[in-house]
């Protein structure tokens, strides 16, 4: 039985994406989207933007790790995060995470059994207001 890949637009250019690039796309669609955000689906995304620009000290890193894990495992089936680092984080709100984890190209319909190991770099910025260019 052949696998059976997920397909999807690229929201940036509207190419198709079949995958793990869905996958990827889709990871950072929950991670940069804010509960109460989408109205028919009030409780998707993370309120990870929320700790965007914060100091960072081992509890917020903590906090940073528990909130990616969750909204992912909540939302996307066929990816779970295994090891996760901070790749860069800026003074003007910008992080980077590093995501290693687990890929199911059938976790959407609860198949478990075909896996493959998955890395994802998500970027996320949070935008300054005033800030000069």
């Amino acid at each position: 039985m052949a696998i059976r890949y997920r397909v999807g637009i690229d929201q940036t250019d509207g190419q198709l994406l079949v995958g793990m690039a869905h996958v990827n796309q889709s990871v950072a669609k929950i991670l940069t989207t804010l509960p109460l955000e989408l109205v028919m689906l009030l409780d998707f995304g993370s309120n990870l933007i929320g700790e965007i620009g914060k100091n960072l000290y081992a509890g917020e890193a903590l906090r940073i790790y528990g909130i990616v894990a969750g909204a992912i495992h909540k939302w996307e089936p066929e990816f779970r995060v295994t090891t996760m680092s901070l790749v860069s984080v800026t003074r003007v709100g910008g992080l980077s995470l590093a995501l290693a984890g687990t890929y199911y190209p059938e976790g959407r319909f609860g198949n478990y059994a075909i896996s493959e190991p998955a890395n994802l770099n998500v970027p996320l910025v949070q935008a300054t207001q005033g800030a000069a260019a």
